[in-house]
């Protein structure tokens, strides 16, 4: 494994400021020729209690925000690196296996999340998804810092 630069950085998207950071620090530490960073939503489907109609329109408006939220990070990158960041949407009720075998499927080299556990400086929690990627996943993994 390479200590970097990284040609190809999974960032988990999730709207959140957290995302937005692993995104800025992925686009930073990529590769500056070849790197390429996907910011991967995993959208959770809609309980089946719902209709037809209304889950597609409710998957259509979590879309919506994801490409929106991303969209706003996006913009926010120097011009070059804007060029190398693009955004994908999944859906599974699993987001850490999600992302895992996204990353996996696509031979990316490192995966950057932020982190949303609770905890003191003393006992820090990671968000559920981080935790379970950190224990299951082999590729490298980033945590960037959430609310304490």
């Amino acid at each position: 494994m390479s200590a970097g630069p990284f040609r190809r950085v999974l960032v988990g998207w999730d709207c959140s400021a957290g995302s937005a950071a692993g995104l800025r620090a992925a686009a930073a530490i990529a590769d500056g020729e070849t790197g390429h960073v996907v910011a991967l939503a995993v959208l959770r489907p809609v309980p089946h209690g719902e209709s037809q109609e209304d889950r597609a329109a409710e998957i259509a408006s979590l879309r919506r925000q994801a490409q929106e939220s991303f969209g706003k990070a996006r913009d926010t990158l120097p011009g070059p690196l804007r060029a190398r960041v693009s955004l994908k949407l999944a859906e599974n009720s699993d987001v850490a296996r999600a992302l895992c075998e996204y990353a996996d499927a696509h031979e990316f080299e490192l995966l950057v999340l932020g982190r949303h556990g609770t905890g003191g400086i003393m006992h820090p929690r990671l968000g559920h998804v981080a935790e379970t990627i950190a224990k299951k996943s082999e590729l490298p993994l980033l945590l960037l810092g959430g609310q304490s």
